[in-house]
């Protein structure tokens, strides 16, 4: 019923590749951004030491498209961004925390312009799908003139806890267990973190 910890503030080498490129048959252009992490350690519940170190494996794809949507805004492109973050652990043990070894999360974005770029509407969904949780970011701008302008908007978040694999050498004080998850504990990854921290906003900027 505890132990000793150590702290470690180990070296982490990363490769990246990036491109990008546009694709004329569907007026897309097209970002890709590959990145390897070095052996990082990560939370292993099965192990005596509580971590295990694995390698990462990261790819983005983005996908950009201005789009006319006439009878929403006939003077204006709607401007639609998806992307898609795809991470992989090669050396995921069933003791790990974080979900693995495969996750993805996906985000699509809006926004277009109103009155020459005055009024600026924009909305963001983000979901990851390992957890179920997410995010809604729609927002509003305009500008009055070039040194004054107001934005409000809204963020809401959801998500849900999950069941791991209970620690076999805890740091915590023993307590007694009993149902059908008396050896499993909850943990909140990725947006499920914020979940109960939505918000509502109003800024007002003035630059000069």
């Amino acid at each position: 019923s505890g132990g000793e910890l150590t702290l470690n503030y180990g070296r982490r080498n990363v490769i990246g590749l990036s491109t990008d490129f546009a694709e004329d048959i569907t007026k897309t252009s097209w970002g890709m951004e590959f990145t390897y992490f070095s052996p990082v350690p990560f939370i292993n519940n099965d192990d005596f030491t509580n971590t295990t170190d694995s390698q990462i494996l990261n790819l983005t794809v983005s996908v950009d498209r201005p789009t006319f949507i006439n009878f929403l805004n006939p003077n204006r492109t709607f401007v639609i961004n998806f992307q898609w973050f795809l991470h992989y652990v090669p050396n995921y043990q069933k003791g790990f925390t974080s979900n693995a070894p495969f996750n993805v999360l996906f985000t699509v974005a809006v926004f277009t312009g109103y009155f020459q770029d005055r009024l600026n509407p924009n909305w963001v969904f983000v979901y990851d799908f390992g957890t179920q949780s997410g995010a809604l970011l729609p927002s509003l701008g305009y500008r009055f003139t070039e040194n004054f302008s107001l934005t409000v908007g809204l963020n809401y978040f959801f998500g849900k806890s999950q069941y791991k694999r209970m620690p076999v050498r805890a740091f915590a004080p023993t307590s007694t267990r009993a149902g059908d998850n008396a050896y499993k504990d909850g943990v909140e990854n990725v947006l499920t973190q914020i979940r109960n921290r939505d918000e509502a906003y109003f800024r007002l900027r003035y630059t000069f």
